[in-house]
C-alpha cells in the first residue's frame, strides 16, 4: 500500500496550509506591530494572548534585525517614507512592564518604539478592564514617561479614559481627545502626534475629531501594512500574540496574518 504514506504526507501538507498563511502573497509596506504587555506571568488573566513573554519578544526583535528591518517608532517610520524597510513597534495602554521588560530589550538593539497612553490613568491602572476578570496592572507614571521620552520613546494618545470613541456624543468626543492631547503636551513639552483608537473602534466622525485634536497619525487594530496609500488616520496594525511561534511571526511580517 505505497500510496498510504504519500496520502498521509498530502494530508499533512493540507493541514499545514490550512493552519498557516504561507500561501498568501506577500503584502507591500511596513508591518506595524501591536503589543500590550511583555511579561512572563499570566496572573489568571482571561486574555493571555496579550501577554508576550520577554524571551519571545527578544527573539522577535532579533528576527526582524536578521531580516534587515529598521525597527522604529511610528513617527520615524512615517518620516522614513515608503521605500524604507521599516517595522514599527507599538504598545497599547502604557503598562509599567514596558519600562521594566520591553524597553531595555529594544534600546539595547538600537531600535525605537511608540507607546499609547490612557492619559487619565497615568500612574494608575487599567480601570477600563474592571469587571472583565482582567487583573489590575500598574501603568507608567509621569516620571517614567518623561524619562523614557528623553531616551527616545515616542508617546501617543490612547484616549483620556479608554472609552469607545464611536459611542460618544460630539461634545464628549471633543472633550476626551482635548484632555488627552493637553495632558500629553504638558507632560512631554510638545504636542503628541500619534494616536491609537481604544478597542480599535473608529468612524469618520472620530477620525475628524482626532485630527482636530492635533493628532496626525492614528492606529487601528485592522490587519494590514503601512504603505504610501495608507490613510494616516486609519493605520493598520498586526497583533503579536503570546501563542505566536517563529513561523507565525515571520508570516505576520510579510502577510499580516499567520493562521486562521
Amino acid at each position: 500500500m505505497i500510496w498510504w504514506p504519500v496520502g498521509l504526507a498530502g494530508l499533512g501538507a493540507l493541514a499545514f496550509s490550512a493552519r498557516y498563511h504561507w500561501w498568501r502573497s506577500r503584502q507591500p509596506g511596513s508591518p506595524v506591530l501591536m503589543y500590550h504587555q511583555i511579561v512572563q506571568e499570566l496572573d489568571g488573566t482571561p486574555l493571555p494572548k496579550l501577554r508576550v513573554p520577554p524571551r519571545a519578544f527578544a527573539n522577535q526583535l532579533d528576527a526582524m534585525a536578521r531580516r534587515g528591518y529598521e525597527v522604529t517608532s511610528l513617527k520615524d517610520a512615517l518620516e522614513a517614507g515608503e521605500g524604507a524597510k521599516t517595522a514599527v513597534l507599538t504598545f497599547d495602554d502604557a503598562f509599567q512592564d514596558f519600562a521594566a521588560n520591553a524597553w531595555p530589550l529594544v534600546q539595547a538593539r538600537g531600535m525605537g518604539a511608540t507607546v499609547f497612553v490612557v492619559t487619565s490613568q497615568i500612574g494608575g491602572s487599567n480601570v477600563w478592564d474592571q469587571g472583565k476578570g482582567i487583573p489590575s496592572v500598574p501603568l507608567l507614571d509621569a516620571g517614567q514617561i518623561k524619562e523614557l521620552a528623553a531616551q527616545g520613546v515616542e508617546f501617543g494618545g490612547h484616549g483620556h479614559q479608554h472609552r469607545d470613541l464611536t459611542s460618544l456624543s460630539p461634545d464628549e468626543l471633543a472633550r476626551d481627545l482635548a484632555a488627552c492631547q493637553e495632558t500629553l503636551s504638558e507632560l512631554l513639552g510638545k504636542p503628541a502626534r500619534s494616536f491609537a483608537y481604544p478597542y480599535g473602534l473608529f468612524n469618520d466622525q472620530v477620525k475628524l475629531a482626532v485630527a482636530g485634536a492635533g493628532f496626525s497619525a492614528a492606529c487601528s487594530t485592522r490587519p494590514g501594512m503601512l504603505a504610501g496609500s495608507t490613510d494616516p488616520l486609519a493605520i493598520p496594525r498586526i497583533i503579536v500574540k503570546r501563542s505566536d511561534q517563529a513561523l507565525d511571526f515571520s508570516l505576520k511580517l510579510t502577510r499580516t496574518k499567520s493562521r486562521w
